[in-house]
């Protein structure tokens, strides 16, 4: 079986904090179970073989992807939570927007990112690969926003741009907080760093994105 190498190049990424397996991506792209297993079996690789074992990423090597569907240009995010004594933390979260690379590329990439270079947190250490869950959420295209009326909660993911600032919300996030409509856009503003009710401003644009979250 071919092997893939990546090389890395540093890009623009997004700060940012689920089983289904039929998600359509660009034209008609469908992620099966094997789909899924191969690309948490990316993540994973990045996290033994990066941080278990202190290779940079382009001395790692990834199996053949299971059909040509992986190679498809896609966005996604990679979290990492840390599990133990009872408890679930964030443990690292960064994603790329658009569909720059191959979806397996993409997912390599910022399982990389995400051990390293979350600057919330110092990077992913040996002794916490135990208790590491990864997860993956793929994105579709952004459409733009018209009216806040046309955001489905629960389901869309949302990009909020307002005088030079932006920040995203990922589409599980306003269910996993318990935030209401209202809610969701004040913490969005401020995440912006903006105030909480600037997603009321008159220059406020909003996009949406839907995303299919893959979970070992």
């Amino acid at each position: 079986m071919r092997s893939f190498i990546l090389l890395w190049k540093r890009n623009k990424i997004y700060y940012e904090k689920g089983e289904l397996f039929a998600f359509f991506c660009g034209v008609g792209m469908e992620i099966s179970a094997e789909e899924k297993t191969y690309l948490l079996t990316v993540a994973k690789r990045v996290l033994a073989f990066c941080v278990g074992e202190g290779k940079s990423l382009s001395e790692v090597t990834f199996p053949n992807p299971p059909d040509s569907k992986m190679a498809e240009p896609c966005g996604a995010f990679v979290t990492y939570h840390l599990c133990r004594n009872g408890k679930k933390e964030l443990r690292g979260c960064i994603g790329l927007m658009e569909g720059l690379y191959p979806l397996w590329e993409t997912v390599a990439r910022m399982a990389y990112s995400a051990a390293f270079h979350d600057t919330r947190f110092m990077p992913v250490s040996k002794e916490e690969l135990p208790f590491i869950e990864c997860e993956i959420t793929v994105l579709t295209p952004f459409r733009p926003c018209a009216d806040i009326s046309e955001i489905e909660f629960g389901r869309h993911g949302i990009m909020f741009e307002c005088r030079g600032h932006r920040a995203v919300f990922l589409p599980q996030v306003p269910l996993e907080q318990g935030w209401n409509k209202e809610q969701t856009l004040e913490f969005l503003a401020m995440k912006a760093g903006l105030s909480a009710r600037a997603w009321q401003d008159r220059e406020a644009k909003f996009s949406v994105f839907e995303g299919l979250v893959l979970q070992e």
